[in-house]
């Protein structure tokens, strides 16, 4: 099956936002996460090779937090694959009422496809011109992919699986695995913003009664305050370069917009006695351990 895909039309560039205004949440105090980790243009194209009926590739990515825009050689305007997410749902459902809804009171034939591959509701929408694919990219989060492109259904839903969270590890609740280890994070409400809990499942030491033991479990990794405005942490150690004493006594450290944190983003170091198993036998030593990070919006 193909679809009859073309550029962003009007009925699909509506229904993208660049924020989060009008959107429901994924939960009752927790906003969607809606920024996206945009795919290179080469994980496109060994995704989706190309074939007899559609021999162009993709060469340029224009990407924003909310937006990735490809384009294939010779076009110099619009985009020949877009993605974005739909303002106003937080289901694809939602979603799908909503484009039957636009069409009610027209004589073009509504129609979708079920995709189950990219999750729950999940579908293809085309008429006589204009398509998309509609899918749920996290929770309260509706992620649509148009294109101009003559691919096949199948190779459409294999591109649309490497758009991603934007960090989802540290900023999406739920279950995860990347690069075969197993993480889970929760998030909470957080003044302006939420903070989520990341937990990774490894090995770690644990000193008992009869000495040191490796125990394999679920271990603290990290806390992440999601994106804000930066002027919210002025007076917040965590939101500026500095090293500082806690009040219990604890040394922490804070870099902000280096090559580790990136830029729009500080991470804090604990120094914490670390053990260690080395030549044979336990060893102890104080270290910086990364404790959270804050991302900024602005």
């Amino acid at each position: 099956m193909r679809l009859p895909f073309r550029l962003l039309t009007a009925a699909f560039a509506l229904t993208l936002t660049t924020t989060m205004a009008g959107a429901l949440p994924a939960a009752a105090d927790i906003p969607p996460v809606k920024r996206v980790s945009c795919p290179s243009v080469a994980e496109i194209n060994r995704a989706r090779p190309p074939s007899e009926v559609e021999k162009r590739t993709l060469v340029s990515l224009e990407a924003t937090p909310t937006q990735c825009a490809y384009r294939v050689q010779g076009v110099t305007e619009g985009e020949n694959l877009s993605f974005g997410f739909v303002d106003g749902v937080s289901t694809p459902k939602q979603a799908e009422d909503q484009l039957r809804q636009e069409y009610a009171d027209t004589s073009i034939l509504f129609s979708t496809t079920p995709l189950p591959a990219l999750g729950a509701g999940a579908f293809a929408f085309s008429d006589t011109g204009p398509g998309a694919l509609y899918w749920q990219l996290s929770p309260g989060a509706v992620a649509a992919m148009g294109s101009n492109l003559l691919w096949q259904l199948d190779e459409y839903v294999a591109v649309a699986k490497l758009f991603r969270p934007m960090m989802e590890v540290y900023t999406i609740p739920g279950a995860h695995t990347v690069n075969g280890r197993q993480w889970r994070t929760a998030c909470e409400g957080y003044s302006a913003t939420a903070r989520c809990r990341t937990d990774i499942f490894a090995t770690v030491i644990r000193k008992t009664p009869s000495g040191y033991v490796k125990v394999n479990g679920w271990a603290f990794n990290s806390l992440t305050y999601r994106w804000s405005d930066r002027a919210l942490w002025t007076a917040n150690p965590l939101g500026r370069t500095g090293s500082w004493t806690s009040a219990e006594g604890r040394r922490w450290r804070t870099d902000c917009d280096t090559a580790t944190t990136g830029r729009g983003a500080c991470r804090s170091y604990l120094l914490t006695t670390v053990i260690d198993f080395k030549g044979g036998k336990y060893t102890r030593a104080d270290v910086w351990v990364f404790n959270n990070q804050v991302l900024f919006t602005t």
